[in-house]
């Protein structure tokens, strides 16, 4: 039973006290205690919906009085509060799915506005429990609460949760069915997947998880000064790290306190002054072995005064370097991970690497059956549509429309599952890109950055696009700093780095670039390298790379021109690269 705000009037003392008495156990776990943040956000908004005030739940009147924004803050041109409600659903459901199981008092935040939602358990029953007993009469205080309800309010949110059921199950039905047979997609009309829901889906005790890490200060300075560094640098790793939200989960438990046990990483920080210098250090371990993982360091003088803005800077720089697709968490956990759904996600962004036909169809095999077992599991779904928009740009032409309509179903429902995550405005980029309509998939990529400014795999993905289109002054920028960012990248980064800078006219970037390709063998990597051997007048390397590339890609050998436009390249730089590597004209 769930009861939205306009039901507040119908809430007796009793059933309000219950509400506040469940915000508490809330805001005192895990989830929440090392969160402030989204601790306010969430006790402002059912506070003010307690008080009958859920009308004035906007996102400007959150970012100011929530979460501290100035007055001149803009909704439109900062998307913080959007970012953290997505963030505020997520932590929601891992409570209710770990510390709070058993609460009888369950909140959740439909998606679509900030107005939260209520549900009454009866006591003692947890997800299972309560989706075993749905049809059954209750008896004791839950049932108490239910009749001040009205029934038609209650039969509502089980409808939209049915619709949502079978929205799910059309999509992942039609996304699977094999080529050349398509049923149509859902209707226009279908109800909307969770807008309508009044009340979260329980969450399920077996429920997929990204990777655990937790972020822990094993030890408190004395010195206050030192103390307060620390806490902010912890702050600005939890805030990284936690946008990757379709890699990892973030659990920050209070200075001082030790790391909990249901994680697969902890990266513990510490700091040691010694006369005249102060040095910091975070220390990646496994949790499961004990393994130490990666280390790092930094000194400073002791006296120097610790500013903000450089505290931010170390934790969003080796935050960054833990979590992004192709850091240092994604290299030890391939190799030593448990978890065969991660090993999966993993798997997809290692296919990148190599773009090997073998590799392509183990993954999309490992995806599809993760989707099987959680179609709720929004990674799998993103990297389903990113993998189906590559297969569409490579494929036959008459399979390109039914591939790139799955792609696209696969990208609306990680949106739909997780509406605040990057990854999923990336794979819709990636689609909309492929699809002709570049504006949107622009507007995406935007999007995907906005959520996540630290992701090096949305700015190279992002610059790619505006490379193809033949704005590569765009597109440097984004490439360069993904290419800092991420020491194992995929070769692609480096190839739209340097098709960037041959395209600008920068000659010395350009070849600083090429020469990270030549020792690479993708497609990708061929292609740069025989542009740059024909920009040399080096004939021979030019033909040897061709060669090689339409060995890997036949489609290349047979029609150059053709294979960079289903890329996605303009007609006119397709046209050029055609004349520069010496083919014939298309």
């Amino acid at each position: 039973m769930g009861d939205s705000a306009d039901d507040h009037e119908r809430l007796d003392e009793e059933a309000v006290a219950s509400i506040r008495a469940g915000l508490a156990r809330a805001l005192a776990s895990d989830a929440f205690s090392a969160a402030p943040q989204l601790s306010a956000f969430l006790s402002f908004v059912v506070e003010r919906t307690l008080e009958g005030r859920s009308a004035e739940l906007k996102g400007y009147t959150i970012a100011v009085e929530a979460l501290g924004r100035p007055a001149d803050f803009d909704p439109q041109a900062d998307p913080i509060v959007r970012v953290e409600a997505g963030r505020l659903r997520r932590a929601l459901t891992q409570y209710y799915a770990g510390d709070g199981q058993n609460d009888p008092v369950r909140m959740s935040m439909p998606v679509g506005g900030y107005v939260p939602a209520f549900e009454f358990v009866a006591p003692g029953a947890g997800a299972e429990g309560q989706e075993a007993e749905a049809g059954e009469e209750e008896a004791g205080e839950g049932e108490d609460v239910a009749a001040l309800v009205d029934p038609a309010a209650r039969r509502w949110p089980a409808a939209a949760l049915a619709g949502l059921g079978c929205a799910l199950l059309a999509l992942l039905v039609w996304y699977l069915e094999p080529f050349g047979r398509h049923p149509a997609p859902p209707a226009p009309g279908s109800p909307p997947p969770v807008r309508a829901a009044a009340t979260a889906p329980a969450p399920s005790s077996d429920m997929i998880q990204t990777v655990a890490v937790a972020i822990a200060a094993p030890r408190v300075p004395e010195d206050p000064r030192i103390a307060d560094a620390l806490r902010r640098v912890s702050e600005a790793f939890v805030d990284v790290m936690a946008r990757f939200d379709d890699i990892v989960i973030v659990k920050a438990p209070a200075p001082g306190d030790a790391a909990p046990k249901d994680v697969d990483y902890v990266f513990e920080i510490s700091s040691v002054s010694t006369g005249s210098v102060l040095e910091g250090f975070g220390r990646l371990r496994a949790a499961k072995d004990g393994r130490i993982v990666w280390t790092t360091s930094a000194t400073r003088p002791a006296g120097e005064e610790l500013q903000d803005q450089d505290l931010a800077d170390i934790g969003r720089r080796v935050g960054t370097r833990l979590a992004e697709p192709f850091g240092i968490i994604h290299a030890d956990f391939r190799q030593n991970g448990t978890s065969s759904a991660m090993q999966c996600i993993f798997q997809a962004l290692d296919y990148r690497r190599f773009l090997t036909d073998e590799k392509r169809n183990a993954t999309r095999e490992c995806l599809a059956k993760l989707v099987e077992r959680d179609p709720e599991f929004y990674p799998a779904w993103a990297q389903l549509a990113m993998l189906g928009a590559e297969e569409a740009a490579a494929g036959p032409e008459a399979d390109r429309r039914a591939m790139l309509d799955n792609a696209l179903s696969a990208a609306l429902v990680a949106m739909r599952l997780a509406p605040s995550g990057a990854r999923a405005q990336q794979a819709m980029m990636d689609v909309l890109f492929l699809r002709g309509t570049a504006g949107d998939a622009i507007k995406a990529g935007r999007e995907a950055l906005n959520r996540n400014p630290y992701d090096p795999d949305v700015m190279a993905d992002l610059g790619s696009v505006y490379v193809r289109l033949n704005r590569p002054a765009e597109g440097l920028p984004l490439l360069e700093r993904a290419v800092m960012l991420s020491p194992g990248r995929p070769p692609s980064y480096d190839f739209y780095a340097y098709l960037a800078a041959y395209l600008t006219g920068a000659k010395r970037l350009s070849e600083t670039y090429a020469s990270v390709l030549a020792a690479d063998s993708t497609p990708c990597s061929l292609l740069g390298q025989a542009l740059q051997a024909a920009a040399n007048g080096d004939s021979a390397k030019r033909d040897a790379a061709l060669q090689e590339l339409g060995k890997r890609i036949p489609r290349f050998a047979a029609d150059p021109y053709l294979y960079l436009t289903r890329k996605g390249f303009t007609a006119e730089l397709a046209q050029r690269i055609v004349a520069d590597l010496g083919l014939p004209a298309p």
